[in-house]
């Protein structure tokens, strides 16, 4: 025996499919931006690798120019604070810029400090 399908029975589950579909993306919406206060209340952890080896975290992003106590290739920024890394130990010269929320690795650069981008 063959099912038979009316249209209105097509149309009712291509709504449900719809909804379900709806809802699945609204919870991983939910789940994968984090609200301003939890990225406030974040760490700001570097990697001496690319998220392997020695790990340093700290706070928040500071106030101030910070020497690293290692060359890092990664960071994790929970914070709500951009942040520079500079080659130089001082916050002066060649840098990358990070936003906050982020995490990102950069092997091909030697970071040695950090400070808050404003």
């Amino acid at each position: 025996m063959t099912p038979t399908f009316s249209k209105e029975n097509t149309m009712i589950r291509a709504k449900k499919r719809l909804a379900a579909a709806a809802l699945a993306v609204a919870g991983l919406l939910a789940v994968a931006v984090p609200t301003a206060a939890s990225a406030a209340d974040g760490d700001l952890t570097f990697w001496s690798g690319a998220f392997t080896g020695q790990t340093v975290t700290y706070p928040d992003a500071g106030t101030g120019c910070t020497t690293l106590p290692f060359v890092v290739h990664a960071e994790l920024n929970e914070t709500a604070t951009g942040i520079r890394v500079y080659e130089s130990t001082d916050c002066t010269g060649r840098a990358l810029t990070f936003p906050a929320s982020d995490i990102h690795s950069f092997i091909g650069f030697d970071g040695r400090s950090f400070e808050p981008a404003g």
